[in-house]
């Protein structure tokens, strides 16, 4: 199926190649070097293991040191412009400020409970593009629910007057996430459930992500602060 059919009326989301792999690596590259390692010295999977030990406190202070890194939304767009064109045209608003995340393996660490982007007042003409700086080659990942199983589970919930029920919140003890190779993506609609979980490796998971939609589309909730203008050459 292609992009388009894949979005709107397969799963959901789609798994894409990175165009332009020049622009993200050079993204890798700045997010390594904010956080204090040196591109010439260490791997990522070597970077990986150290970020698996940091604590708490450690990991609050590298993600307190990512919120300089303004250029990633720009990066994250340039690198997969053809996906972004194709979805919402070369006039787009995007996220201000593209999530840099990383989780650490092991029981009772970091992991996210199914949710569709809506919830969090995103535009319902928002997508999102998730892209790994490694190879997702663990069980580490992120899991999606194709869009027909979220579209009931949601309308269930609704009936019931419940958010993040149950049913939702016990799924994902069956969920499976996607195994990407690094240099791809996978860009998926504001509608269907999605979040990761717990996984068992020596290293830690390096995961960048960035929203945006046709600039004359109207951002419902979300204010022109979490959005920017941007206009794909």
């Amino acid at each position: 199926m292609s992009l388009i059919d894949n979005i709107f009326n397969g799963p959901g989301y789609s798994i894409e190649n990175i165009q332009n792999m020049e622009v993200f690596e050079n993204l890798r590259k700045t997010f390594i070097k904010k956080m204090g390692f040196d591109n010439n010295k260490d791997t990522i999977n070597n970077i990986r293991q150290k970020m698996a030990k940091l604590s708490k406190v450690e990991i609050n202070k590298a993600m307190v040191n990512l919120l300089s890194f303004n250029e990633a939304s720009e990066k994250m767009i340039q690198s997969c412009s053809n996906i972004v064109s194709e979805l919402s045209g070369n006039e787009i608003i995007i996220q201000r400020r593209a999530n840099t995340i990383f989780n650490v393996p092991g029981k009772d660490e970091r992991r996210q409970w199914p949710h569709y982007e809506l919830m969090s007042g995103i535009s319902p003409f928002t997508f999102v593009i998730w892209a790994p700086f490694h190879d997702l080659d663990d069980d580490g990942g992120v899991y999606y629910v194709k869009q027909d199983e979220s579209f009931n589970l949601i309308k269930k919930e609704e009936a019931q007057g419940l958010v993040n029920g149950p049913d939702i919140l016990n799924m994902m003890n069956d969920q499976k996430p996607l195994k990407l190779k690094y240099g791809q993506v996978v860009v998926f609609n504001p509608f269907i459930l999605h979040g990761n979980i717990e996984f068992n490796s020596s290293m830690a998971r390096i995961a960048c992500s960035v929203r945006f939609q046709n600039k004359n589309k109207p951002l419902m909730q979300k204010n022109s602060d979490f959005f920017k203008l941007y206009k794909i050459n």
